[in-house]
């Protein structure tokens, strides 16, 4: 087989939290190990992470729909607006990426959940996990249509790689399990955590709460964890999730808040805190199940498929989950953190290098 040349490699991560970014590292680090040009365009927060683990590369201001969603426990309203406005934003995206490929003059775009981000000629990957959606309880006669309109969407890739296994060792249980289509293949467990080796020399906290996702919901997490450490005079570290910010650590009423943390400090963090709070992403799942531990899912309130992961890893025996409003009144034995076995269908493998060489071939 012949030595694949140099290409230009457009990679444009979903900016709604950082757990689209966070999963795009081992793409962005394997293709730029590979000798190719990779240009990442993403929000301001998602580029900061990414060039966290790959300072030199090349990054583009491309920003994803904000999603703004309210106090309460239900997102009903927010939620179902971005539903009417998704069709005419993947229309937005679409036209403006026709600009980003000529200016760049790209050969392959890899899309994480981004789905206006397909063009004709040119060829392009969707990185998801979502195969279907669970819609809210009021609209659950809408499950069928939503997975046949996401069909439609996935059709027009030429590769959907799904951050998963499939079968029995699948994380995300029927969101990815096969819907019909042709084009998908099962790349194995993503994590920017894959092949680091944790830090020995930082400190350490009892407790541990990292913090993602949206307005307000974000802000509410971090008061109640606060509010959880003060109850039981512990050390709690909040990771907030926010790497413009930066690393460096500051403490606000005896609590330690840093935006963003290193690899390999924020790994060595999570393996020796005693307590581990966490927000129900499918990304920091993937994360800590890279890392072989367990901690603790708070749900975004009214996110249906976060719901879904905490009660199916749950009864998987992988987690504990709780409400975020019974936080006040949690038992803080339920937050501590546990080992996860490391069996072969959690781990990762080479089925990531498998599909990004096999596309790569092609061009």
């Amino acid at each position: 087989m012949s030595t694949p040349r140099q290409l230009n490699i457009l990679v444009c991560p979903l900016g709604w939290g950082l757990g689209h970014a966070s999963r795009v590292v081992p793409i962005v680090r394997l293709l730029l190990e590979s000798g190719h040009r990779v240009v990442v365009a993403a929000d301001a927060n998602s580029l900061a992470l990414v060039k966290s683990s790959c300072p030199y590369l090349e990054t583009k201001f491309f920003p994803s729909y904000k999603v703004q969603f309210k106090r309460g426990s239900s997102q009903l309203l927010p939620m179902l607006w971005v539903a009417i406005r998704l069709p005419f934003i993947n229309l937005r995206e679409h036209r403006k990426l026709k600009k980003l490929v000529l200016e760049n003059h790209i050969d392959l775009v890899i899309s994480d959940n981004r789905y206006g981000l397909w063009l004709r000629g040119i060829m392009s990957v969707m990185v998801t996990h979502q195969l279907r959606v669970i819609p809210p309880r009021p609209f659950k006669f809408l499950t069928k249509a939503s997975e046949i309109l996401i069909r439609h969407w996935l059709k027009r890739f030429n590769h959907v790689w799904i951050p998963d296994n499939e079968g029995a060792g699948s994380i995300a249980g029927v969101l990815s399990s096969p819907n019909g289509l042709t084009n998908i293949q099962y790349i194995g467990i993503l994590s920017r955590f894959s092949g680091i080796a944790p830090a020995s020399n930082f400190k350490t906290w009892e407790m541990v709460v990292m913090v993602s996702g949206p307005e307000p919901q974000r802000a509410l997490l971090v008061e109640l964890a606060a509010n959880l450490a003060h109850r039981y005079s512990i050390g709690c570290l909040v990771v907030e999730g926010k790497p413009q910010n930066g690393s460096e650590l500051r403490v606000v009423d005896g609590i330690w808040y840093a935006g963003h943390l290193p690899d390999e400090q924020l790994a060595f963090v999570l393996r020796s805190c005693r307590y581990l709070l966490v927000r129900g992403g499918y990304s920091t799942i993937m994360d800590l199940v890279t890392l072989g531990i367990s901690g603790l899912l708070i749900p975004t309130p009214g996110q249906t498929e976060q719901e879904y992961l905490a009660h199916y890893l749950s009864v998987k025996g992988l987690f504990r989950s709780v409400p975020q409003q019974c936080l006040p009144q949690l038992d803080l034995k339920e937050a501590e953190r546990r080992s996860i076995p490391l069996h072969s269908e959690y781990s990762g493998s080479q089925r990531l290098k498998s599909c990004v060489d096999g596309v790569v071939f092609r061009l």
